[in-house]
């Protein structure tokens, strides 16, 4: 019985909300279902369709969601926080199934991966790491984490909707979203929410400019 799991984020080019960045397993023997099941790329689907296509896909394996809150995005080099992630949600997997188990580990490309390799032979993975740009359109698993990160994010932007009233989809193509994010900061409000390095703020009071980050060592990833 060989596992494979694919990861991938939802809502890096985002104005509000969190990065989601999600890992999911399966056994290889799923791989056919999902296909069959129509698990695609999440951004050719539509929100009725991702959150159906999650319901089936989470019951086929174990998946792990970490969330990048807009704050450490505007800290940080947000490649750097999506290995940190994956590192941590693969961990969690990991210690669930059993690493020599694990036939492949198929990543969407999202920067240079500085300590992840290293850190998964660590822990005693010995299978292929495919990172590549394109897995969530290439590889099958990768389109399930894919869905997966974009159903979760989906669920958290109509909570912020109640708790501050978000307009939109969050992201900075969407004038309902930038119309909304332009009202409160015109009020005087900063809430947590929104991601205030993002280039769309230039020019206003809010706008913070994201200082060089500091080079990290191997223990800084070790969680």
């Amino acid at each position: 019985m060989s596992w494979v799991i694919g990861v991938d984020e939802a809502g890096r080019g985002s104005l509000v909300g969190e990065l989601m960045l999600a890992c999911f397993a399966t056994k290889e023997e799923n791989l056919g279902l999902l296909k069959d099941m129509g698990v695609r790329d999440s951004k050719q689907l539509t929100p009725h369709s991702r959150e159906a296509l999650y319901r089936s896909i989470v019951r086929l394996g174990e998946f792990v969601v970490i969330p990048i809150p807009p704050a450490e995005i505007d800290r940080e080099n947000v490649n750097m926080l999506e290995e940190r992630a994956a590192l941590k949600g693969l961990k969690v997997l990991l210690s669930k199934l059993r690493p020599e188990l694990v036939k492949a580990i198929y990543i969407d490309k999202f920067g240079e991966l500085r300590v992840l390799p290293g850190e998964l032979k660590r822990l005693g993975f010995r299978g292929r790491l495919v990172v590549e740009p394109k897995a969530d359109a290439n590889y099958v698993v990768v389109s399930a984490a894919s869905i997966i990160a974009k159903a979760i994010r989906d669920r958290r932007i109509e909570v912020l909707r109640s708790m501050y009233g978000v307009e939109g989809s969050g992201y900075p193509s969407d004038p309902l979203t930038v119309s909304w994010v332009m009202k409160v900061l015109s009020s005087g409000a900063r809430p947590p929410i929104i991601r205030y390095s993002w280039g769309t703020l230039r020019g206003t009071n809010a706008f913070v400019r994201k200082a060089k980050s500091p080079r990290r060592t191997l223990e800084d990833f070790m969680v």
